[in-house]
């Protein structure tokens, strides 16, 4: 979003530039690097109109100028082998700003920044300068960070992007060549887990599976002893219920052969006492107590 704004920025001077003289081309050049919000150059840096100041004699030092803003920084401003134009305060700060970016993002350098560094790299004078300038820097959207006073540390998490010039595309493309073999390790070492992993998975689930079918087998045998236990106690206890019922007809057979033997036994009893009576028993008398005895017979069969 930060880099839309600042092309936005410069497509007003990129239109002014368009069949500028030399001269009109250096007030182009001063006005867009004072310009607040235009950060990147390289598109008005390649028209023909700023290249011509190239070689040309004291318009030279602009286009030198317009170059530091596009891909320098204030160190190379200050070590140039050349004369500058002197810089007004805001193109002072904007250098400043877009130094600030380069510093933290060289991939020689930390996230984190100490403040005895940045004095050094940036020549400000003091710490309050250069936390101004983190301050202005962020609210320009062109770093995200944080400043620690405690220990004057400055934490970076990103930077806007700055124009790139043709000499650094080689180191650029072996930086990103480097990442992505990086990246390429990572994924294999990844894919290498996820298939020890999906292996493990599968071992698993073979061991679950074979547990089930042992325990399947297991709970049958059981219940296979279990059902042929039942059935063995069931053909023992019919055979022992007739039995029993035989026996009670036993004794109920018994019982009314006990009854009738009674019967006969006391009829033999009325009979011996009839004999006992002696002859008037065989008049008659005798004779009754017998058929007396013969009907209680009888009644004891009823």
């Amino acid at each position: 979003m930060a880099d839309q704004k600042a092309l936005l920025a410069l497509q007003p001077f990129i239109i002014q530039a368009k069949n500028a003289g030399p001269a009109k081309a250096v007030d182009i050049i001063t006005r867009a690097t004072e310009a607040p919000g235009c950060f990147v150059f390289s598109e008005l840096l390649e028209l023909p109109e700023i290249g011509q100041l190239r070689g040309n004699g004291e318009y030279e030092k602009y286009y030198n100028l317009l170059r530091i803003f596009a891909y320098g920084s204030i160190m190379t401003y200050n070590t140039f082998p050349t004369p500058l134009p002197p810089l007004s305060p805001a193109q002072h700060h904007k250098l400043l700003q877009l130094s600030l970016i380069t510093l933290s993002s060289q991939p020689s350098s930390s996230t984190t920044l100490s403040y005895p560094h940045l004095l050094n790299s940036l020549s400000l004078p003091t710490t309050r300068a250069l936390e101004d300038l983190v301050i202005s820097s962020i609210y320009a959207s062109l770093l995200t960070a944080k400043l620690d006073t405690a220990h004057q540390l400055v934490e970076v998490s990103s930077t806007a992007g700055r124009d790139v010039a043709g000499e650094e595309i080689p180191s650029m493309v072996a930086t990103l060549g480097n990442w992505a073999a990086q990246c390429e390790e990572v994924l294999g070492d990844l894919e290498g887990r996820m298939e020890g992993i999906k292996k493990e998975a599968v071992e698993k689930r073979k061991e679950r599976e074979e547990y089930e079918k042992e325990v399947a087998l297991k709970l049958e045998s059981v219940k296979a002893k279990k059902d042929s236990a039942a059935s063995g106690a069931g053909a023992v206890g019919a055979p022992g219920g007739s039995g029993s019922q035989v026996a009670g007809k036993g004794k109920r057979v018994i019982s009314e052969g006990e009854e009738a033997l009674g019967g006969y036994e006391d009829l033999m009893d009325l009979d011996e006492e009839g004999g006992s009576q002696g002859s008037s028993g065989f008049l008659g008398l005798g004779g009754g107590r017998k058929r007396k005895g013969v009907k209680v017979a009888a009644n004891k069969r009823r």
